[in-house]
């Protein structure tokens, strides 16, 4: 399946988490099969606090929004948690229960960028989630916006650990609800209409979160993709 803007809703899923306080903590993740082993991918500190009442919401067939617990997935399986990066992944549990949950949904691990470099500032980026768990009422619909790379990849500390990770910085802030995220190259280039210059939709990384500063500027933060070789 080639995955393009339109149907990129289908390798993601809105991850949450109930607190005691009637509260949600809320992110994203995203469907990826490497060698027929299906996984579900997300930021670390999505699922920090992760427990048997964390569940996904998914598309059924109609668009419409379907709760899923995460252990009827995974049955029961752990979080493998990354050393240094921002990330984590789960491993999926295929059985005649959920086959209609997950068929179509896994995106190709050999269209995400594992080469240790970050994308071009000239290629348009599409990032994709749940801002503020919007898109999960109603029609199923996760919410886009399209931004560019505006560094290269850099050292900062990650604002969960305060440990030291490579990132490369977009111009858009993210907001609450997009980490864990994928962020893509959908090989489109604007030349006074849309057209498509690449076979591949290739996934660049995944949304830690913003940089900001008391002068009210704002950046997203990129968690490259080259951390999945040689771990996943």
């Amino acid at each position: 399946m080639i995955f393009e803007r339109d149907n990129l809703y289908k390798v993601v899923c809105n991850i949450r988490t109930p607190k005691p306080s009637n509260q949600e903590e809320i992110g994203t993740g995203m469907f990826v099969v490497k060698n027929n082993k299906p996984i579900i991918i997300t930021a670390s500190h999505v699922v920090a606090n992760a427990n048997s009442q964390t569940y996904l919401i998914i598309s059924d067939d109609q668009d419409n929004p379907q709760k899923i617990l995460l252990n009827d997935l995974s049955n029961n399986n752990k979080w493998v948690y990354h050393s240094d990066a921002d990330l984590t992944y789960i491993e999926v549990m295929p059985t005649q229960q959920n086959q209609n949950y997950i068929k179509g949904r896994f995106f190709p691990y050999d269209h995400i960028n594992i080469s240790n470099s970050s994308p071009s500032k000239d290629i348009e980026l599409t990032s994709i989630g749940f801002p503020l768990g919007l898109g999960t009422y109603g029609k199923y619909s996760p919410l886009t916006f399209r931004t560019f790379a505006s560094s290269s990849l850099i050292t900062l500390n990650r604002a969960d650990t305060k440990k030291p990770s490579k990132f490369f910085i977009i111009e858009n802030p993210s907001i609450g609800g997009y980490s864990g995220g994928p962020i893509f190259d959908l090989g489109y280039l604007i030349s006074g209409m849309m057209t498509q210059t690449k076979e591949k939709t290739i996934c660049y990384g995944f949304t830690h979160g913003t940089i900001s500063d008391d002068t009210g500027g704002k950046l997203g933060a990129i968690t490259p993709a080259s951390y999945l070789s040689g771990w996943l």
